[in-house]
């Protein structure tokens, strides 16, 4: 428990003005857009083999930036989510800005042993240079990436979707995209050179576009609240306690493709890379695609009419299901098109499709039960569930990538959200169904 002689208890993150529902929509959509424009300008400027090559430089940084933010990222939730007194803090921007300067120093640490680590290895293994050499600016990129992932964790804790979208999605799609063009036509390995140190500039500015968005969402309260200094301390040693919950959810959600990354091939790194970034337009989308514009004052009527936990949580999950499906079935009207795009190098990849898509929409229908999780927390609980989830994660690409490559990879996180949104959605009613 975390105590802070702050402001009033339980006061809300005081978080500024909303975008209106169009300029959002419309947002989002160009999100979407972006995301498949760099994807498509990725592999039209590196042939399949030296694409896996940058995308395995990816998993490398994510991957990492993953393991480094993982207990701050459920701490945040926890604090901003929780309806269990969970005292972290008023004004909110000083803890975001603190422990957002907390993962930063981590992941350079991290950063200057992986740097230590390379420049051994060049002076020993020789043959290794052109690979150290490719794979140093996804490196010098972990702490910017680490810093912006989490800043778009928190944005997303306080339901700003879009603002995360902005800092994890736009900034770097943008950079990428605009180096992309610029790299196409020249020879492949000046290409991959130059989309390597693309990826750090667009990590920076995805950083610095973070601290410039939550700097704006967390507005400062009008009148100035001390924080007890023994409070950091207190806050960072209940951080300290979602360490192991961290790792699970890290596991759970790259340990398939870093997997991929570690035992297949580049062509396959390529593929699944290529196939991901395309199922994750529908995690873009599906905030946006709310059929009624007033929603969520329509589900909290409904929800005091019925004037119970489970009415909220049954309408919650009833308007996930429609709008994921909705987001589903319009990407995966238009897949056909973006293969055709995309190449033959990637085409023949459908059953991948599936199996990814299968997980977004997993994803998204079950949402509304990790959040009532969060909601109502319970750190044993929510562990056993990302800790049953990042085993199967783990697992079975594990045991199939070596004979299945990619496919085996996304049957792995197939299984895994499976998994982790039938123990959540069992959960939450039983919550529900308790709190009655």
């Amino acid at each position: 428990m975390v105590t802070l002689a702050v402001g009033k208890e339980g006061t809300a993150p005081n978080i500024g003005p909303r975008l209106a529902p169009g300029i959002e929509l419309t947002l989002r959509v160009l999100a979407a857009a972006l995301q498949i424009a760099t994807t498509l300008a990725v592999v039209r400027a590196l042939p399949p083999p030296i694409a896996g090559l940058y995308f395995r430089g990816a998993v490398i940084a994510y991957g990492l930036a993953a393991v480094l933010r993982g207990k701050y990222d459920l701490f945040i939730a926890h604090c901003f989510v929780s309806t269990i007194p969970l005292n972290c803090g008023v004004p909110h921007r000083p803890l975001v800005r603190a422990l957002g300067i907390r993962v930063l120093l981590r992941s350079a640490i991290a950063c200057a042993v992986l740097l230590v680590v390379t420049s051994d290895l060049d002076v020993v293994e020789p043959r290794l240079r052109p690979f150290l050499e490719t794979y140093l600016p996804f490196v010098l990129a972990v702490p910017c990436a680490t810093l912006a992932l989490f800043l778009s964790a928190a944005l997303r804790a306080v339901n700003r979707t879009l603002g995360s979208v902005i800092v994890a999605g736009y900034c770097m799609n943008a950079v990428i995209l605009t180096v992309a063009v610029t790299a196409s036509g020249l020879p492949a390995d000046s290409a991959l050179f130059i989309l390597s140190w693309g990826f750090f500039v667009g990590a920076a500015v995805a950083a610095l576009v973070g601290v410039l968005v939550t700097r704006r969402v967390f507005e400062v309260p009008a009148e100035q609240i001390e924080v007890v200094p023994t409070a950091w301390k207190q806050i960072y040693a209940t951080a300290g306690t979602h360490g192991q919950s961290g790792l699970a959810l890290a596991a759970l959600q790259w340990g398939p493709l870093c997997l991929l990354a570690l035992l297949g091939s580049a062509v396959q790194i390529a593929e699944y890379a290529v196939v991901t970034r395309t199922a994750q337009i529908i995690d873009f989308l599906v905030p946006a695609v709310i059929i009624v514009p007033q929603s969520t004052q329509l589900r909290s009527r409904f929800a005091r009419a019925r004037d119970s936990e489970l009415g909220k949580l049954s309408i919650d999950l009833a308007v996930s299901l429609a709008t994921t499906s909705a987001c589903v079935l319009t990407v995966g009207v238009l897949t056909p098109w973006f293969a055709d795009l995309y190449g033959a190098p990637y085409s023949g990849l459908a059953l991948l499709f599936v199996l990814l898509f299968a997980v977004q929409w997993i994803n998204g229908v079950s949402r509304p039960a990790l959040r009532y999780l969060t909601a109502h927390w319970d750190l044993g609980r929510n562990r056993r569930i990302l800790l049953s989830g990042a085993a199967a994660a783990i697992m079975v690409p594990l045991l199939g990538v070596p004979r299945f490559g990619p496919v085996a990879a996304a049957a792995g996180g197939l299984v895994a959200v499976l998994l982790q949104s039938a123990l959540s959605l069992r959960a939450a009613f039983k919550g529900c169904r308790g709190g009655c």
